[in-house]
């Protein structure tokens, strides 16, 4: 397990039973979805890893910037979590809290999210029949993340958890050569 993984499980633990008491597992998520963007940016990070700076104003300038990016209404709840990051020097632990909290909510709502990669772009009807057949076979709700590899020349990946379909003409090339070499 990664250290950033570890670090992160006890935030994400606390903010996901948090916003399951109140419902606001949809706003959770689009704040940490928002502040995780806030600390990826460069002047940010910079600032986040100054030691000489003052926690608490940190804290604000990313609850204030995340906040308001997210759209969703302002909460005590979330000031104070940012707060606890900053305090902790934990900010850098986001998109792994954003992630666990991501997943947490999915194994809630029974919904598994699946990363489809293509050499190129693939239409909406082929995703609906991907998705369709998806959740047929899982038999749950699934959401699809598209991604594009030039270097797979055709075919797609596709990723669900730890499991991995590589129906690619990369992966195929790379067989045919293997068993030939032997």
């Amino acid at each position: 397990m990664s250290e950033a993984k570890t670090i992160a499980r006890p935030y994400a633990n606390a903010c996901f039973e948090v916003a399951q008491e109140d419902g606001s597992t949809a706003e959770w998520l689009l704040f940490l979805e928002a502040a995780t963007e806030v600390v990826k940016d460069r002047a940010m990070l910079n600032l986040v890893k100054s030691p000489g700076i003052d926690k608490h104003a940190l804290a604000r300038t990313v609850f204030s910037i995340a906040n308001e990016g997210s759209g969703v209404a302002e909460s005590d709840e979330r000031m104070n979590f940012i707060l606890l990051l900053s305090q902790n020097a934990r900010l850098e632990a986001l998109p792994e809290i954003k992630e666990q909290f991501q997943q947490m909510k999915q194994e809630l709502e029974k919904v598994v999210e699946a990363t489809i990669t293509t050499a190129s772009e693939i239409s909406n009807e082929s995703l609906d029949t991907i998705k369709a057949a998806l959740e047929k076979k899982l038999e749950q709700a699934v959401t699809i993340e598209v991604k594009m590899d030039e270097t797979l020349i055709g075919g797609a990946k596709i990723q669900i958890g730890d499991n991995m379909i590589d129906a690619s003409v990369r992966a195929q090339i790379n067989e045919l050569g293997r068993i030939l070499t032997n």
